[in-house]
């Protein structure tokens, strides 16, 4: 049971997401067609999304002071966007508004509440990494950046977070392989199962293989922690000498989009406060558990009562 509110334990905490902001098209059906297969959906709607946006809103709904970094597009869907995030009490003066097209994410949820996802980037491409990285300074306590935006972007942001001594929390989402061993030294690399066999080789199956592909992530990254999010099965912490699964919270999944997003902006904030790596990954546990038993990315985060009366 947490003894005092959320907003009073983050509230001081600094935070800031270098990443996507996008659109979401979110389109339910029963089955998923097959190749040259029509099938009739049971319905549709759109969404604020992209995994920075999802993770500020995140950071922002637990209490943080929260600043947005990316890019969109002066169009209807980049105004909404904005919009949102001004609903959400998270600064965007970090946000761009010159892009020429405003990144899209096209959800298919099937009837076991799974999803796929094809991005369209936009301007989420079309992010400068210098004036991204300008946006870092000592005034920040929490970086978080994942990798829905150039490798030079990321890479830029982190190095200058690490420079300046800012925690600095890396979601290796969406899966790719990504140049790990140009920024050295963050706090806390967090991949899933895809992103983590993508990076590694190794598909975190069992704990031998969870073992040796958060050995292989700890030499590449040279983080300080290495974090695999493992779906239904909770969560892995490798701190260079032992390792630890944490088992989730059991819910109704009704859609799992954004309940990484959820999960890591949760982590990233008790770790900051706590300093302690298990309480972390358990927030991240209920945030994630919170996600996953509603509908749609932004709307999907928990707030401080949601986390409060979890159990």
């Amino acid at each position: 049971m947490l003894s005092v509110r959320c907003c009073d334990m983050y509230k001081n905490i600094r935070a800031a997401v270098v990443g996507s902001i996008n659109m979401d098209i979110v389109l339910n059906m029963e089955k998923v067609p097959d190749v040259g297969e029509n099938v009739l959906g049971t319905n549709y709607g759109y969404a604020c999304g992209g995994k920075g946006a999802n993770q500020a809103t995140g950071l922002a709904r637990l209490g943080a002071q929260t600043k947005m970094i990316g890019k969109v597009a002066d169009d209807a869907n980049g105004r909404r966007l904005l919009e949102n995030l001004k609903k959400n009490g998270i600064d965007f003066s970090g946000v761009a508004t010159n892009g020429t097209q405003t990144g899209l994410a096209a959800i298919i949820i099937d009837g076991e509440g799974r999803n796929r996802i094809v991005v369209y980037e936009g301007a989420n491409a079309e992010i400068d990494p210098d004036e991204a990285a300008d946006c870092i300074d000592e005034n920040l306590d929490l970086l978080l950046v994942q990798f829905e935006t150039r490798e030079e972007v990321v890479i830029k942001c982190v190095n200058r977070a690490i420079e300046k001594g800012i925690t600095t929390v890396i979601d290796c989402g969406p899966a790719k392989n990504f140049a790990l061993e140009e920024m050295q030294g963050a706090t806390i690399i967090s991949p899933n199962e895809s992103e983590t066999k993508a990076l590694t080789g190794i598909s975190p199956d069992d704990g031998d293989s969870i073992l040796k592909a958060s050995e292989i992530l700890k030499k590449r990254s040279k983080a300080q922690f290495v974090v695999l999010k493992l779906g239904e099965r909770g969560c892995s912490v490798y701190d260079g000498e032992s390792l630890k699964i944490m088992p989730t919270y059991k819910t109704n999944v009704v859609d799992t989009t954004a309940a990484g997003d959820s999960f890591t902006a949760a982590l990233a904030l008790e770790y900051k406060r706590s300093g302690d790596i298990f309480a972390a990954c358990d927030m991240g546990n209920k945030a994630g558990a919170i996600a996953v038993s509603r509908m749609g990315a932004d709307a999907s985060m928990p707030t401080v009562e949601d986390v409060e009366k979890f159990r």
